[in-house]
């Protein structure tokens, strides 16, 4: 007994070793057990908890209805209609989510085209996020799906409105279009609650005014199955509609001016004189905004942009054209300002004037004779208007044309406005690194040279005179209304500048540019309406110089090296209501080519305001 205990008494210390071990290890484990079982149920209580959520419950977006769009009478331009959407939760679908897709647009006879790429890198990136596949599904394609709908888990379809413009390219170019929002646009700050995918304005009025027309989306929380079918719903936001906007562009107008220029390439501007409205602007060629409701593919997107016809320049803001003899009279305000020229005295024209060891060519080569400021202007004589402008200079121009509104932006509420370019000596030594060379004063003082304006301008420029020189700024935007009756923009047209001119100088130019039109040696009888006096001046604009095809009939030029045609004038000239600029791209003399066009839309807006009692001074809906 004595050495057994001996024996235990020696191992004593190393039982005890060991079972304070494997307490250690017990304890150690539980504790590790303690942890983990803390960080999955209080740590990481939230994560687990919302991904079960999301598993079970779902928020089903509810797209708000974007504003409506309407010209002045209440016309609408720009509405939306529904449309059956197709979209699929990635997580819910099965797990060949490829040719899960390909067998729906099977199933529907639809390509799916760019979809397939993106629902496999929005699949990895936000698999319970919903991506749209398919858009504006007929009914028979609804149809068609209802009765396969358990073959494709986790795909939904809903209504959802769709962009509508009824009158197709009517006015593209000023009401403009929606399209998917870019990166950019989502990171700029500025669609404040928009998210991927989702269609906000992104050209013309349906740009500049999105902030109004987009309204603020609601959704629905439902309950689904494992498959993601909807079983209870839970809740409901409603979505909330955007504002209306109301334009100043009358519609009749518009698609009068847009026929008259019908296929040619060019623009057209029509003004309310008293307020600065625009009350129709076209753009040629133009494009369908209902195309782009529906998410335009890659590859149509950039046939748009390669079309060497450019449908989306808005050209009557951001063309920019060299105004030929339309110029005249601002060179005209700037001789008479500057004191340089007696408006009685004769200049003699024989088809030409030698300035500088050079030749410069009158449009008429047998010359106009005697001529004074008004027969210059009347029958649009270069040699007049060559010796007016150097003896004003270069200076005097610029000077007098920045005072009328050109060479910088007028602030019609579009995006992309071009300034044009009044140059001056500084100009042309920061650009070019040369000197002004006088001759190129001679050039500009007829609308030639660096000297280009757009549309826009031009028409601002005779609203200008017919103002007596009283400048404003255009704009297309009148009320913009909520859905619940609240006026929440309204443009005030009182703002103006004073170009300063004196009232003798228009008593000099306004009575010339009647002549231009109804003296019957003017240059643009074209445009010439009894019982309507119409003021204006033509303009003939060349592209290039074009020596090797002097002497050619227009129709022997090739087009591209053709003139372009101007004309602008005002109406009635005794009390101003509208003024109108329109440019045909190489259509040759303005007289034959722009003034006829003036002549109709005048014809059609006097023939309006006659028979409905249209006044163009009465703030939008308040029309007949």
């Amino acid at each position: 007994m004595s050495s057994i205990s001996k024996s235990v008494r020696e191992q004593l210390p190393l039982m005890e070793k060991k079972l304070a071990v494997t307490v250690g290890l017990v304890v150690l484990g539980f504790l590790f057990l303690l942890g983990d079982f803390w960080r999955l149920q209080v740590l990481l209580y939230g994560k687990y908890l919302n991904l079960s959520d999301n598993n079970r419950i779902r928020l089903v977006e509810m797209l708000a209805t974007r504003g409506i769009i309407r010209d002045r009478n209440g016309t609408i331009l720009a509405d939306s209609t529904p449309n059956y959407q197709l979209s699929v939760m990635p997580v819910d679908m099965n797990p060949d989510r490829k040719a899960e897709i390909i067998k729906l647009g099977s199933l529907l006879g639809r390509d799916p085209g760019d979809v397939l790429d993106r629902l496999l890198t929005e699949a990895r990136r936000a698999p319970y996020r919903a991506i749209i596949i398919f858009e504006n599904l007929d009914y028979r394609e609804v149809a068609l799906f209802e009765t396969r709908r358990d073959s494709f888990p986790g795909t939904i379809l809903k209504p959802v409105p769709r962009r509508f413009y009824p009158y197709g390219s009517t006015a593209s170019h000023l009401l403009g279009y929606i399209g998917e929002i870019s990166s950019a646009q989502l990171a700029s700050g500025k669609y404040q609650g928009a998210r991927r995918e989702d269609m906000v304005g992104k050209f013309g009025l349906e740009k500049v005014y999105d902030r109004y027309l987009r309204g603020r989306d609601g959704g629905r929380q439902v309950e689904v199955d494992a498959r993601g079918r909807e079983i209870n719903v839970l809740g409901i936001t409603a979505p909330v509609p955007g504002a209306d906007l109301t334009t100043t562009i009358d519609i009749r107008l518009q698609k009068e001016l847009e026929d008259a220029i019908g296929d040619n390439h060019g623009a057209g501007v029509l003004l309310n004189i008293r307020t600065g409205e625009v009350l129709a602007m076209v753009s040629r060629p133009g494009f369908d905004p209902n195309e782009f409701s529906l998410r335009l593919t890659r590859q149509r997107w950039e046939e748009i942009l390669k079309d060497p016809n450019h449908p989306l320049q808005t050209r009557a803001i951001r063309g920019v054209y060299p105004p030929g003899s339309t110029f005249k009279v601002v060179t005209a305000v700037a001789a008479l300002m500057t004191g340089t020229l007696d408006p009685d005295k004769d200049v003699t024209c024989k088809g030409g004037f030698y300035y500088g060891g050079r030749l410069y060519h009158d449009w008429k080569r047998g010359g106009h004779g005697n001529v004074n400021l008004y027969k210059g202007i009347v029958e649009s004589c270069d040699v007049y208007f060559y010796q007016a402008g150097e003896k004003t200079g270069i200076e005097g121009l610029s000077k007098w044309a920045f005072a009328l509104g050109l060479g910088r932006k007028t602030g019609i509420d579009l995006p992309g406005e071009s300034a044009g370019l009044i140059p001056t000596p500084q100009w042309k030594r920061s650009v070019h690194d040369v000197p002004w060379f006088p001759g190129e004063t001679l050039s500009a003082s007829i609308g030639q040279g660096y000297v280009l304006v757009t549309p826009i301008q031009m028409a601002n420029l005779f609203a200008t005179i017919a103002r007596r020189g009283i400048i404003k700024a255009p704009y297309l935007a009148e009320v913009i209304v909520s859905a619940d009756g609240e006026e929440l923009y309204r443009k005030d047209p009182s703002a103006s500048l004073n170009s300063k001119v004196s009232p003798d100088v228009w008593d000099r130019i306004i009575p010339a540019l009647v002549g231009a039109v109804n003296d019957p040696k003017g240059t643009a009888h074209a445009a010439r309406i009894p019982g309507f006096t119409v003021a204006g001046k033509t303009g003939t604009a060349q592209v290039v110089r074009l020596k090797d095809w002097e002497g050619k009939k227009p129709e022997e030029i090739p087009l591209e090296l053709r003139d372009h045609g101007w004309f602008a004038a005002f109406a009635p000239a005794e009390d101003p209501e509208v003024a109108v600029a329109v440019v045909v791209e190489h259509g040759g003399h303005g007289s034959s080519s722009a003034a006829p066009i003036v002549g109709r839309i005048l014809r059609k807006y006097r023939e309006i305001m006659v028979k409905s009692g249209y006044d163009a001074a009465k703030p939008p809906g308040e029309g007949t």
